[in-house]
């Protein structure tokens, strides 16, 4: 196996020369997925002065460097765009929305906001076995 299931990060060979390549290949990588947080999900076409470490999630009808790749990370690089898929379940901040979105597989879905969580009402469940939302945003202790 010369990289892991889940991400493909590289994984170093017994006797191979140049490991820090591979090594910084796999830190890299690791360092644009972890706590992701791009700037947006709505760019469709790649900023004309990108910053190294810069992230979008490719908004629709994507153009230029990021034609076909909607949906998925785009990191700015080493002077070039890295683009990668991303794994269901996958969390990002979008910093436009203000927003923490999950990855369903088809899609990336609002969860909260930085007001709080987008999807409590009164007598809906929140967090835990019967967590109900309080008018003040918090979680009622269910035990």
């Amino acid at each position: 196996m010369s990289e892991t299931m889940r991400w493909g990060l590289p994984l170093l060979a017994a006797g191979q020369a140049q490991k820090e390549v591979t090594h910084n290949e796999a830190i890299g990588a690791i360092d644009r997925l972890l706590h992701l947080a791009v700037s947006s999900r709505a760019v469709s076409e790649p900023p004309a002065a990108p910053v190294a470490g810069d992230s979008y999630i490719v908004g629709p009808a994507a153009t230029g460097a990021w034609a076909g790749e909607e949906g998925r990370l785009a990191t700015f690089v080493g002077g070039g765009w890295t683009i990668v898929g991303v794994r269901e379940g996958c969390l990002a901040w979008i910093a436009d929305e203000a927003i923490l979105a999950v990855f369903s597989g088809d899609g990336w879905l609002a969860l909260a906001s930085a007001a709080g969580p987008l999807a409590s009402g009164a007598g809906q469940r929140a967090f835990g076995a019967s967590a109900v939302p309080l008018s003040t945003g918090g979680v009622a202790d269910a035990e």
